[in-house]
């Protein structure tokens, strides 16, 4: 049973690291970038780093919530605050559209080669991500819905499986994301990314959906 419950919590973990760094952005734009014009090390190098600094936050975020659920007004005021910014979320990236995204991605990417001057791919990955403080709140909003759902338990080995997942499903998208773009040779058009982002709004919308069925409906 222990064993099922460390496999679900690993599938879990995989489905966030994925999900999370599905939207297009900086980091994302940056590994497109390296991947049409330096190849496919190049651009999984820089989402490497990008889902290093991730994980620093997922862990920070999973390390800190066991204690503060054993109390259960302060659960379900993170519960509420999970429906709101997961839905928030899942809304802003149904409304994405492709040259709003790309303009925005662009100039940030821009900053911080600028910044970075000649930089090793992956530290220029890792620097677009660890300064995207959003990431704490939304790993910060996750870690409340996983605990919440009984996904992850404050076990020491459960937050440490649920991690591993948030590294590999991170580590699947940007490889996938580098290989695909790598091989097509030519500029993948925003409007593909778009529907991305948008496809992984929905995911978010379902998962705030279903926090707030357990809010309205606590025996379910």
């Amino acid at each position: 049973m222990e064993q099922l419950h460390l496999l679900q919590t690993l599938v879990v973990g995989m489905g966030c690291g994925f999900v999370v760094s599905v939207p297009v952005g900086p980091v994302n734009l940056t590994v497109v970038n390296n991947a049409l014009s330096k190849g496919l090390l190049s651009a999984f190098l820089a989402g490497l780093g990008a889902i290093v600094a991730e994980s620093i936050y997922a862990a920070l975020m999973l390390a800190g919530h066991s204690s503060l659920l054993d109390q259960p007004r302060i659960a379900f005021v993170m519960r509420i605050v999970a429906v709101v910014v997961i839905a928030g979320m899942g809304i802003r990236s149904l409304l994405a559209k492709p040259d709003r995204v790309e303009a925005q991605s662009a100039v940030a990417a821009e900053r911080a080669d600028v910044r970075w001057h000649h930089p090793k791919t992956f530290l220029l990955g890792f620097v677009l991500t660890i300064s995207n403080l959003m990431l704490v709140l939304l790993w910060a909003t996750l870690a409340a819905l996983l605990f919440a759902r009984e996904w992850v338990t404050p076990a020491p080995l459960s937050r440490m499986v649920c991690l591993a997942g948030v590294f590999g499903g991170g580590v699947v998208w940007f490889f996938l994301l580098a290989f695909f773009v790598s091989r097509a040779h030519r500029r993948v058009k925003p409007r593909s990314l778009t529907l991305l982002v948008r496809g992984c709004g929905i995911v978010f919308l379902v998962f705030a959906a279903l926090l707030a069925y357990r809010l309205i409906v606590p025996g379910k």
